[in-house]
């Protein structure tokens, strides 16, 4: 009886080829060719899921935000009962390239970014992607608000898009070295420091 083959895990080895060659080589760089042969496939086989070499790379954005979502589930649920700081830290710490699987979403997100700037379709994920995070930050701190747990007059809104972009902001002084991991942690929960009581 023929192997059932699932689709969706092939478009997913296919995008995480798709990282591998961005994060190696630069956006530029990828084409089918070079991804098939970094994902261990045909050509014909990248073809067969992809029409276009944009709608690879649309769907590896999209995949992206699935793959950091689940370093930050497995982040979360490895600690004790935690906190709404303890989340909130736990996602600002995943959104950061402080380890090889950050470094490498950290490259895919800037050359992407990049590229937004003169091609709406990456824009449009990477909006919709930013406004998706905005607004379950602001509802964690919302909450945290509503139980006391932040300091008198801080702005749920306001500090989730402050700490945000601050770690966005971080990405590429750690990319280039300017900052070590430490040192960008450090900036990152002195911030925490000034929106939550117990950081």
């Amino acid at each position: 009886m023929p192997k059932k083959v699932d689709h969706e895990e092939r478009r997913r080895a296919i995008a995480e080829a798709v990282f591998a060659v961005i994060g190696s080589r630069g956006l530029e760089a990828v084409s089918l060719r070079d991804v098939a042969e970094e994902a261990g496939v045909s050509m014909g086989a990248v073809q067969h899921y992809f029409a276009s070499k944009q709608d690879m790379l649309l769907f590896a954005l999209s995949h992206m935000r699935e793959r950091v979502l689940v370093r930050l589930q497995a982040a979360v649920g490895a600690l004790e009962a935690p906190s709404r700081l303890d989340v909130v830290r736990a996602a600002l710490r995943v959104m950061l390239p402080v380890d090889e699987p950050g470094r490498q979403e950290a490259c895919v997100n800037v050359a992407f970014f990049s590229a937004a700037a003169v091609n709406p379709a990456y824009a449009d994920q990477l909006r919709a992607g930013y406004a998706r995070i905005l607004a379950v930050s602001e509802m964690q701190l919302r909450e945290a608000a509503a139980a006391g747990e932040l300091h008198p007059g801080a702005d749920p809104k306001e500090a989730a898009a402050t700490l945000y972009f601050l770690a966005q902001g971080l990405v590429g002084p750690l990319l280039i070295g300017l900052y070590t991991p430490d040192e960008a942690l450090d900036l990152v929960e002195r911030h925490l420091a000034r929106v939550f009581k117990t950081a």
